[in-house]
């Protein structure tokens, strides 16, 4: 069909009448309609593109080429050369249009109809929204239909029966709702079926066991529920079938054991429950077998010997009991093997040891028992080892680096014994070492420190003896190491601080001799532990170069001379315990300008002296961080300094001294005297003043008060007395410290010591306390529950239901950077969908209703869970100096979502958001973060429905290795139970 010239200008004037296109357009042509005779004739499909480009917000220009007034001055059909444009060969007609990835937004218009002859339309990856137009359904010629990664969020419409030749539907991650689509049946030429990655409910349609060509069918990350369609196992010609991240009831359908061409299987994390069919042993084209994180039981099927094609096998995060079938050990194509999570007993086969392609065996987490195949890593290609929390024993086979391709040894948690292999320190590819808690012995091989790529070691809870290793203080990559609780009898090496990425260096109880070696070249060490040991000789003085320490353990050893005052000078020391020791001489006045100090525990020593009592730290540290000290007086100990009263040590030191002159005796006593007079009247003052502020009926400060906002088997004592005793510092925030305390009566709670140089004014204080009161009725399993309130005229306590895992702020922002989350934004997702959670009463997550009606809901707990998920996503505290004064995180992310690009600013680059599948992944948890905190309360979600939201937007990652099937980007991720193997991430309450 064809239209004049003339015609198409009144068809396109309502459309480009305020467009300069058409302006231009129409002077350039308007001299050829009033000489032109007759009119030039204009394909109607040249009209439906053009009324295309009008009706499309396109940012980027990308269809400058589309330009009509070019139409007229050349005899060939010059729109089949315009971008996304195909004609079919030697003719005009377009027969493909292809304008994915162009950020294009707006509406398709009815005249797209027009096109056609068209028989791939690709509108993919932009940012289409609202309601799928109906007119594509009459492109009755369309064999490719492809609207992924867009943003469609209404139902799906009827019409698409229409289209009877369509061979290829692609509809992943939009936002459709309501049911799968009936019509869809209607279509039985479908080859490729892909709806996933919306928001589609109810069950599957039995009538989608009827296509007959059907050969990939996508339905995975939506909200269905209902059984499986036994119907499925007419599905003959299926490849690949990808069900995951759904609510299925029942159990795996035994019909799917009649697909024989299925290549590819995954429906993981569906909360099926039954056992394992033994006909998925029929599947004997199988690939890829995925079933993890469900609720399956009974036995692994025996049948599974059958699978010669099986590559990837994930049973994982099920309930599974009985033996590892032996017939695994035939499966020689397998390279991914994971069954871990379950209650797998017996041994594990020895023939899996020879599989020839085996990279990735991971087990962990069961009641296996024996040792570990003897020929393991024979094959050159294992990648990754993790057995840990089992009953293994034996010795490690001696070539599970025979290849140089191990990078992850994960054993502990078992009875290991016998030495390490001494090949392990010639693998250069090895990344981490985990063996804790097992049972090795001998030395540990010279070596480790030279590997390139080693990052963590973790040797402790084992029965090593002799020196330990020099070449570890020269490590290049090593961050982590842990030789805690072993039996050396040795010497530290010098230079073991050397390293120039160690941070963490543990080596409590494990009877470590000698002098501390020079602490030279430790500038990025930020955690020291060595307690219980019989470390002798003084501190170093060097300690100075260790600039970045937070936290420095010598207690219960044997160090003698005094405390170095360059301790006082490390600008984010917190934690210092040198109780238990021999040291001598005074405490250093310099410590009372040390602004970060937590802990200071000096007891049971032999020091001498005032404790200091001005600045800010010493006053608010327990008497009990100083017992044990004959010759230490000071108020807190109930013990003034008295003028001319016998000092540790005089005696010993006067012996050693020349006589003086009597000249030179009268004027030190003189001296002394005045000296003396001074101190006493000062210290009279002092301990007034301290005596009335902390022992009186206080005006000043007044008794302790606890508010509990449940029941509580706890008293304000016994919170004074156990964080006078803790040195379990679980994180530090921008309002305070938080600890890790046991009450006497077994509760563990997280106490939060509020910053006591930021003192509120009174009337302050009475607010913070009564929005506390209100908190603390807060109930919901995402935020953190507020138990109670500590407090007196000049300190506050938050006490909160400890969580293990630590809080957001050390794992985003902690000094400890070789701890936290900056680089993984699969990690960042767990965190989100678990209940690593924020504290809804800080400044930053409080909902803005708040301060007006002064009550918490569950739309404000909804309001701080959406602050939580965009300082995941931004990489960004809730409030921070970036955002201006009184603005939070919530205020910034609405500002740059305005501007052009402001998108790349949000989303943090640190968690891989320059990677397009990470992109669209925090771009789908991004929006969930903007709902939850919309100024509304009516407008934010039930936190069911973000936990929903949140499934959809799962990573499909498990390793970095990719399993892809006919989709092409589906990545094998390697999934385990929440809790294991928290160094790589780390827990910051207690290590595994």
């Amino acid at each position: 069909m064809k239209l004049s010239f003339s015609l198409l200008l009144l068809l396109l004037l309502p459309s480009f009448k305020k467009s300069p296109v058409f302006l231009c357009f129409f002077f350039t042509i308007s001299p050829l309609l009033v000489q032109a005779s007759p009119p030039p004739l204009i394909p109607i499909q040249v009209f439906s593109l053009l009324s295309l480009k009008s009706s499309l917000n396109d940012p980027q220009n990308s269809l400058q080429s589309w330009n009509p007034t070019q139409i007229l001055s050349n005899s060939s059909p010059l729109w089949c050369s315009w971008s996304g444009i195909k004609c079919a060969q030697n003719t005009s007609l377009i027969i493909s249009l292809d304008l994915s990835s162009r950020n294009l937004s707006g509406e398709i218009p009815p005249e797209i109809r027009h096109l056609s002859s068209l028989k791939n339309l690709n509108l993919s990856k932009n940012s289409f929204e609202g309601n799928l137009p109906t007119s594509i359904f009459e492109l009755s010629e369309l064999r490719i239909l492809d609207i992924s990664h867009n943003n469609y969020n209404s139902t799906f419409p009827d019409g698409i029966s229409k289209l009877k030749f369509l061979r290829h539907l692609n509809c992943y991650s939009n936002s459709f709702i309501g049911s799968l689509p009936l019509d869809l049946t209607g279509n039985q030429n479908l080859e490729y079926l892909n709806l996933g990655g919306s928001y589609f409910i109810g069950s599957i349609p039995a009538e989608y066991g009827g296509f007959p060509r059907l050969n990939f069918l996508y339905l995975a990350g939506n909200m269905l529920n209902g059984s499986i369609p036994s119907e499925f196992g007419l599905l003959t010609q299926l490849q690949h079938v990808e069900m995951g991240y759904n609510n299925f009831d029942g159990y795996i359908p035994k019909e799917l054991g009649m697909l024989s061409n299925l290549e590819y299987l995954d429906i993981s994390n569906c909360s099926l429950s039954g056992i394992v069919p033994q006909e998925i042993g029929n599947l004997t084209s199988l690939a890829t077998l995925l079933l993890f994180s469900n609720n399956i039981s009974g036995v692994i099927p025996s049948s599974f010997s059958n699978l010669k094609g099986l590559q990837v096998f994930d049973l994982s995060n099920n309930k599974l009991s009985g033996s590892i079938p032996e017939g695994i050990s035939e499966l020689k194509k397998l390279s991914f093997l994971s069954l871990l999570c379950n209650e797998l007993s017996g041994n594990v086969p020895e023939g899996v040891g020879d599989l020839p392609l085996l990279e990735f065996l991971l087990l962990w987490n069961n009641a296996l028992n024996g040792s570990l195949p003897s020929r393991l890593g024979t094959n050159g290609r294992l990648q990754k080892l993790d057995v840990s929390s089992n009953r293994l024993t034996g010795f490690l086979p001696e070539q599970l680096c025979s290849g140089n391709t191990l990078e992850k040894l994960i054993l502990f948690n078992n009875g290991f014994s016998g030495e390490l292999p001494r090949s392990l320190v010639n693998c250069s590819s090895l990344l981490r070492v985990r063996i804790e808690n097992n049972m090795f012995n001998g030395s540990i091989p010279f070596g480790f420190g030279q590997l390139p790529n080693l990052t963590f070691m973790d040797v402790s809870k084992n029965n090593f003896s002799g020196k330990i290793p020099s070449d570890l203080g020269i490590a290049p990559k090593l961050s982590n190491l842990n030789v805690s609780e072993n039996f050396f009898g040795s010497e530290l090496p010098d230079g073991i601080w050397g390293g120039p990425s160690l941070q963490i260096f543990s080596a409590s109880f494990s009877g470590i001799s000698g002098k501390i070696p020079d602490f030279k070249g430790c500038k990025s060490v930020y955690q020291i532990e060595m307690e219980g040991n019989s470390l002798n000789g003084p501190i170093p003085w060097d300690i100075g170069h260790c600039e970045k320490l937070i936290a420095l353990n010598l207690k219960k050893n044997m160090l003698t001379g005094i405390i170095p005052w360059e301790i006082s000078t490390l600008p984010s020391i917190n934690v210092v315990d040198l109780s238990y020791n021999n040291l001598s001489g005074s405490i250093p006045s310099n410590f009372d300008n040390c602004g970060t100090l937590e802990i200071f525990n000096v007891s049971f020593n032999r020091l001498t002296g005032a404790i200091p009592s001005s600045g800010s730290i010493f006053p608010n540290l327990h008497p009990s961080s100083f017992m044990g000290n004959e010759g230490l007086c000071g108020n807190m100990l109930g013990k003034p300094c008295v003028p001319g009263s016998p000092v540790a040590g005089a005696a010993d030191a006067s012996d050693k001294e020349p006589r003086k002159t009597a000249g030179a005796i009268v004027w030190i006593m003189a001296a002394a005297f005045g000296v003396g007079l001074f101190v006493l009247i000062a210290g009279s003052r002092c301990f007034h003043a301290n005596y009335s502020r902390k022992f009186s009926e206080g005006k000043e400060i007044g008794p302790w008060k606890l508010t509990a906002f449940q029941r509580l088997n706890f008293t304000a004592d016994d919170v004074l007395e156990c964080l006078a005793m803790s040195d379990k510092i679980i994180g530090m925030g921008a309002t305070g410290t938080v600890y890790r305390a046991e009450m006497p009566s077994g509760d563990i709670i997280a106490i939060k010591k509020l910053w006591g140089k930021q003192k509120e004014t009174l009337r302050r204080r009475k607010g913070v306390l009564a929005e506390v009161e209100v908190l603390g009725n807060v109930r919901h399993r995402n935020i953190v529950r507020l138990l109670g309130c500590c407090s007196n005229k000049e300190s506050t306590l938050l006490l909160y239901e400890y969580m293990p895992n630590g809080s957001l702020d050390d794992l985003l922002h902690g000094k400890n950077k070789g701890e936290n989350l900056v680089a993984d934004w699969l990690t960042r997702y767990k965190i989100a969908f678990g209940s690593m959670s924020v504290i809804a009463g800080s400044y930053g997550y409080i909902a803005p209703e708040y301060a007006y009606t002064l009550q918490v809901d569950e739309k404000s707990d909804i309001y701080s869970y959406g602050v939580l998920l965009l300082e995941i996503l931004c990489g960004k505290r809730s409030v921070d100096s970036e955002f201006g004064e009184g603005n939070s995180v919530v205020d910034w992310v609405r500002t740059k979502i305005k501007m052009k690009n402001g998108i790349h600013d949000i989303l943090d680059k640190n968690a891989g958001s320059s990677c397009t599948s990470v992109r669209e992944e925090m771009m789908l948890v991004l929006k969930v973060a903007l709902l939850c905190t919309s100024r509304n309360p009516a407008d934010r979600p039930s936190m069911r429905d973000v936990i929903t939201m949140l499934q959809e937007a799962k990573p499909k990652r498990k390793s970095p290795t990719l399993a892809r099937g006919e989709s092409g980007d589906h990545v094998i991720e390697i999934n385990g139970c929440d809790d294991h193997d928290k160094s790589d991430v780390a827990t910051l309450g207690e290590k595994k």
